[in-house]
């Protein structure tokens, strides 16, 4: 064999093996959660809240905010790594308008670093339990319904396919999903107040709806202060890039109500807090135009360079096989000294 072929035929199979490494290897590695993840969503809508200065000083007719304006910023951090789990720090911070926390939690996951699911939290990490998806969905979303795990309630609920819709140039998938129960986390339960004066309770119920309203001789026969449980209802709906898994924007409603125990069980007595925020629009630009450039590397990874490696192997294999046949293929005679011709004289 010649030396030509031996180099064309050796550089063909790094080349075929450089095409399974980058296939086999390299995409599974970059296709997963980054252990760097540092993002922040940003969101903005406004909320209803118990005024707790206005309480204690006994200005009743502003123990309520309503409405205000707020800015909510969402911070998901990768911690910690082990293998295929990412441990996820995930810490919510609502501001309002001049800039004032107005409330923070924070919490720690351990999620499958591929499907976005929980998994099994490393020694140590200090990773909360769930069920289901808890901070994003997985990096190869399906128009289909997940479970979601609510943290506001601490319940797991159906995130439910909607609809496609576009966004920012972007397929994305429509999923809602809505929960309702006690009150389930702790950081926003810390924030309430154990009893309210029993006067501040009936004057926030009158901002529930008739229908809802608390039987009159049921508050005047209240204790003073009245010992409070709380219960919430939240609905999200989320849209998510239908190739990446990214999350290009979602709303948040969020209500939570006081209670007491009734005759029958808890009896709800008045609102104490409410959110509606939505992402902001160049945060969803700039989540688009991210899902953009992710999509089109996952791509080069996954099909253009393991083919195009495969490609330029199967060019220089059937090169090779070519030289190597036109080689054995040339006349013998071309190899060993020609006779002299019949016309001309022998030499002595």
């Amino acid at each position: 064999m010649r030396r030509s072929t031996w180099i064309l035929s050796g550089t063909a199979v790094v080349l075929v093996a450089a095409s399974a490494v980058t296939r086999l290897v390299v995409y599974p590695e970059v296709h997963q959660v980054p252990s760097d993840t540092d993002n922040t969503f940003a969101y903005t809508g406004t909320a209803s809240l118990l005024n707790a200065a206005a309480i204690e000083s006994g200005d009743l007719a502003n123990a309520f905010l309503a409405d205000i304006p707020v800015s909510l910023d969402r911070r998901v951090q990768v911690v910690e790594t082990d293998g295929g789990t990412a441990v996820v720090s995930d810490d919510v911070v609502v501001t309002g308008p001049d800039g004032a926390e107005l409330s923070a939690t924070s919490h720690r996951w351990s999620v499958d670093r591929v499907d976005l699911v929980d998994a099994p939290a490393p020694e140590g990490s200090e990773a909360e339990e769930h069920q289901g998806l808890v901070i994003s969905w997985p990096l190869d979303p399906e128009e289909r319904d997940y479970t979601f795990w609510d943290p506001t309630t601490a319940t797991e609920v159906p995130a439910v396919y909607d609809r496609t819709e576009d966004v920012e140039g972007r397929d994305a998938y429509v999923y809602v999903i809505e929960a309702a129960g006690e009150l389930g986390d702790p950081a926003i339960a810390d924030g309430l107040p154990d009893a309210l004066p029993r006067d501040v309770v009936a004057g926030l119920a009158e901002t529930l709806p008739a229908d809802q309203l608390p039987d009159p001789a049921l508050l005047g026969a209240l204790p003073d202060p009245v010992p409070l449980t709380y219960a919430a209802t939240t609905q999200r709906v989320a849209w998510v890039d239908s190739e990446t898994g990214t999350v290009l924007n979602g709303t948040l409603e969020q209500t939570i109500v006081a209670q007491t125990a009734g005759p029958e069980g808890p009896v709800t007595l008045a609102p104490v807090n409410s959110l509606s925020v939505e992402g902001t629009e160049d945060g969803i630009a700039e989540r688009a135009d991210d899902a953009e450039s992710a999509a089109t590397m996952l791509w080069l990874v996954r099909t253009v360079i393991p083919l195009g490696l495969a490609a330029v192997a199967v060019v220089l294999l059937v090169l090779a096989v070519w030289r190597e046949l036109r080689s054995r293929n040339r006349p013998a005679a071309d190899d060993t000294p020609q006779a002299p011709a019949p016309d001309e004289p022998a030499t002595a």
